[in-house]
């Protein structure tokens, strides 16, 4: 399984936030009380969620060579470069998918990667949301009862929901992040 560890510096990608298949995988083979506890990390704003078919460590080898490209990997030219456009760029991959990068924190890890808003390859939910579904799904494998859900958002401390609707909120992203 990979962590961020195996995503080459300079890059910090938290594919646990953010890659579809990352955390599928992760979902299937980790404990629910690891990942309740894994969980405390994700906030509950809205989150961007890459759906494509590029490993973490390949988005990360990626856009090291983008920004090898354009001469901006060394962390000095990496800054003054993103800090043109008020401290972020978007880029484009290879598969098309766009992400946006930003200026990290740790002096090793400085190119801070995420993806874009409304790219091709990008899903949207609000953290909330996803916290309830990911514990959805590795307790639930059908479309879930209003019951369950406020049970299972019980567990992780998070408000009841009045009512389910098809096609909004929890069901849709019950149903587009699992999709196969």
């Amino acid at each position: 399984m990979t962590d961020e560890t195996d995503i080459p510096s300079p890059v910090r990608f938290n594919p646990f936030k953010h890659h579809r298949n990352y955390l599928l995988s992760f979902l299937k083979s980790t404990s629910p009380e690891v990942i309740i506890e894994m969980l405390e990390s994700v906030c509950n704003n809205y989150i961007d969620i890459y759906t494509g078919t590029m490993t973490p460590k390949s988005i990360g080898n990626s856009v090291i060579s983008l920004l090898r490209s354009k001469q901006t990997l060394d962390a000095d030219d990496f800054s003054r470069w993103v800090n043109t456009k008020n401290g972020y760029r978007k880029i484009v991959l290879k598969d098309q998918s766009e992400w946006i990068v930003r200026k990290g924190n740790e002096p090793e890890r400085y190119v801070h990667l995420h993806p874009a808003r409304l790219g091709p390859f990008t899903l949207r939910f609000k953290g909330s949301t996803l916290k309830t579904v990911y514990l959805l799904k590795i307790n639930t494998p059908k479309i879930p009862s209003l019951e369950k859900v406020n049970h299972i958002r019980k567990q992780i401390s998070l408000s009841p929901v009045k009512k389910l609707e098809r096609n909004k909120g929890i069901l849709n992203c019950y149903e587009k992040f699992f999709q196969n």
